[in-house]
């Protein structure tokens, strides 16, 4: 009973990890974009450093109950059979989240103090760099979320719709890979992002919701479509 407890929580902790993932964000606030100069960037860094620390230092600490939950949905995924899913998933969210720490790399340092001490120029090619791998790693987080969509509505864990929506946030996100317009809304870091953070939030949220109302399956033996309603 304790062990089918642990997993229940453990399906929940997507709602823990888009709190607190949402709070880094606006935390950290809006971070310079591509096409703002090197004194902006810079300044930006410079003038609000411990804004910028906080934000990262919440949304690393997220990483946690991200991976329970990325977790749970694997042993779900395995206790249906979809074996090879659950561990592309799991794959792939680990590509998503060294991507984003290495932004986080070059963002901690500029508001150390590289903003302070080097050259603006400096600043802005730290800045770019890290908006390059944010934007690639958007492959990575859509294939996370398309493999789960599928695995857990193929094994009838979560019902028939969930599928659908997760394509459509799959698709949302896969965009942000092509945000490389010099400028304004389709930039890297411009106005798309706020889509594509709303997007990965609002499926973490509903993927936990259901996965924790879902019944839960402790013989590895038996399928979900034998267990659930």
């Amino acid at each position: 009973m304790r062990d089918v407890s642990w997993e229940r929580w453990a399906r929940g902790m997507g709602v823990v990890f888009a709190v607190l993932a949402l709070i880094g964000f606006l935390t950290f606030g809006e971070a310079p974009k591509l096409e703002d100069s090197a004194e902006d960037v810079a300044s930006f860094y410079r003038d609000n450093g411990g804004r910028v620390l906080a934000g990262l230092t919440i949304f690393a600490f997220s990483f946690i109950p991200l991976f329970w939950f990325i977790g749970a949905i694997a042993n779900a995924l395995r206790l249906s059979g979809e074996s090879r899913l659950a561990a592309t998933a799991v794959g792939l969210l680990a590509t998503w989240a060294g991507a984003q720490l290495v932004f986080a790399a070059f963002a901690a340092p500029l508001a150390i103090s590289i903003a302070d001490t080097a050259n603006p120029e400096i600043s802005q090619a730290l800045n770019g760099v890290g908006l390059a791998v944010d934007n690639l790693s958007a492959f990575a987080l859509a294939g996370t979320i398309l493999a789960a969509s599928v695995g857990l509505t193929r094994a009838r864990v979560l019902p028939a719709w969930f599928l659908s929506f997760g394509l459509v946030v799959a698709v949302l996100i896969v965009l942000h890979g092509t945000n490389w317009a010099d400028e304004g809304f389709w930039s890297p870091g411009g106005g798309y992002l706020v889509v594509v953070v709303a997007a990965g939030l609002l499926w973490t949220i509903v993927a936990s919701v259901l996965l924790f109302r879902a019944p839960l399956i402790t013989d590895p033996a038996a399928r979900p479509r034998d267990v659930a309603a």
